[in-house]
């Protein structure tokens, strides 16, 4: 037993040995590299970033110039030296007035535990244990700006020209946006302080955050938007998360996405599928969805054009019309005008206000419940199979039950309560 163990030592010994031969025969250099070129004013800077984190600085002069740190962990000093050398040979070339700049420096990269193998874009294949690469590019500050970036880190000062960025597995921190930016961005992470001026964002499986923005126009899934401030959204939206505290107006196409905010909207447009907004409150809206929970607040005019199985909140209502509905849930606060033709749906209006106009409801196995409070109204019932629940001060003059069917008519002042169907139930305080 004990020459067992002596023998399993000496081989632990003879295998901890070997790695340390292995891992000492890496070749570590580093370099740093500067290119720098005369720029026209209203250059565009057109970088495409791979692998190496960046940071995009911008100055008053017309000179563009980009600093990159190097450091390479390799096999041997003859594969170090080619990285450094096919790194040294990126692109940075002026053509007009655009600068082209393209980091990338091999064509594929192939790794089986701690072995890699790096294809150069020259085709020589190299073997490495790690490298890292930084580079720290300076541009003017009204130049516009297309980047380009994957697997790196992104730093950007505040930018005064146009921007387009392409961003692929990143992580962005940026100041501000002062013209017009699209970014399109995947499996990134984005933290911008304001865009200042029309932004097109196209999300997938992204994280963004920013403090303000003026015209915002999102297509997105998968992802989170954050923001304390935006002008007019528009916003195509699958299984995504919005929180944007103050918004001016909201136009939202969305499937399985929830959209939350304190927004005092002037308009509203929604197209959902099992989806959930809730806001302050807006002038005016429409609505079309399927499966979804909606919180407006205080809504003056409100127009649903097709509404299944939803459950509509609402505070202060005007002018609510309803054109086709099954299935749903609404809850008003108070209301002056309501309209609805629709099938199996529940309404529940706890005020009328006191300009109250009337209430129009035509239906089947729908129930309509109202508190009138001291506003005058007037009744004007046909039924099948209705069940009514009115006070007895109505001054009903028709009244007629037969054969399974209802029909209540009252002379009183105020706007008429008018309702039509089948198997309906009305209940008013």
């Amino acid at each position: 037993m004990k020459q067992l163990y002596f023998k399993t030592l000496l081989i632990a010994v003879l295998i901890i040995s070997a790695t340390g031969i292995v891992l000492s025969q890496n070749y570590e250099a580093s370099k740093t590299l500067t290119k720098s070129k005369g720029v026209p004013a209203d250059v565009i800077i057109d970088i495409s970033n791979h692998s190496g984190d960046i940071r995009c600085n911008t100055t008053n002069d017309n000179t563009a110039s980009i600093q990159t740190e190097i450091h390479v962990s390799a096999k041997s000093e003859e594969d170090a030296n080619k990285i450094i050398k096919a790194i040294e040979n990126f692109e940075f070339k002026l053509k007009g007035n655009v600068l082209h700049i393209d980091t990338r420096f091999y064509r594929n990269m192939q790794s089986n535990n701690s072995r890699t193998i790096l294809t150069l874009l020259n085709g020589d294949k190299v073997r490495i244990r790690d490298f890292k690469i930084k580079h720290e590019l300076n541009i003017p500050k009204t130049a516009d700006l297309k980047l380009h970036n994957k697997y790196s880190n992104v730093f950007l000062e505040s930018l005064e020209g146009e921007a387009f960025l392409n961003l692929y597995s990143s992580k962005l921190t940026a100041g501000n946006f002062e013209q017009e930016t699209t970014i399109d961005s995947k499996y990134s992470k984005l933290q911008i302080e304001n865009f200042n001026n029309r932004c097109a964002l196209n999300l997938y499986d992204t994280d963004i955050r920013f403090k303000t923005a003026s015209d915002l126009e999102i297509t997105s899934k998968y992802s989170k938007v954050e923001g304390n401030k935006a002008g007019k959204l528009n916003i195509d939206s699958y299984d995504d998360k919005v929180f944007i505290n103050e918004f001016s107006d909201l136009k939202l196409e969305a499937k399985y996405s929830d959209l939350t905010s304190e927004a005092v909207l002037d308009k509203l447009v929604l197209d959902l599928y099992d989806s959930n907004v809730k806001i302050s409150s807006a002038k005016s809206g429409g609505f079309n969805g399927k499966y979804s929970d909606l919180k407006l607040g205080d809504v003056k005019e409100l127009k649903i054009t097709e509404s299944y199985d939803n459950n509509v909140y609402l505070g202060k209502t005007m002018n609510v019309s309803i054109a086709q509905s099954k299935y749903s849930k609404y809850e008003l606060g108070s209301n002056s005008k309501f309209e609805l033709t629709g099938y199996d749906d529940d309404v529940e209006i706890n005020e009328l206000n006191s300009d109250f106009a009337g209430i129009s409801m035509d239906g089947k196995y729908s129930k309509l419940e109202l508190d009138a409070g001291s506003v005058p109204f007037k009744v004007d019932f046909k039924m099948k199979y209705g069940k009514v629940d009115i006070p007895e001060t109505v001054n009903l003059t028709k009244h007629i039950e037969k054969n399974s069917e209802k029909e209540m008519l009252s002379n009183d002042s105020g706007a008429a309560i008018v309702v039509r169907g089948y198997d309906m139930k009305v209940v008013i305080r």
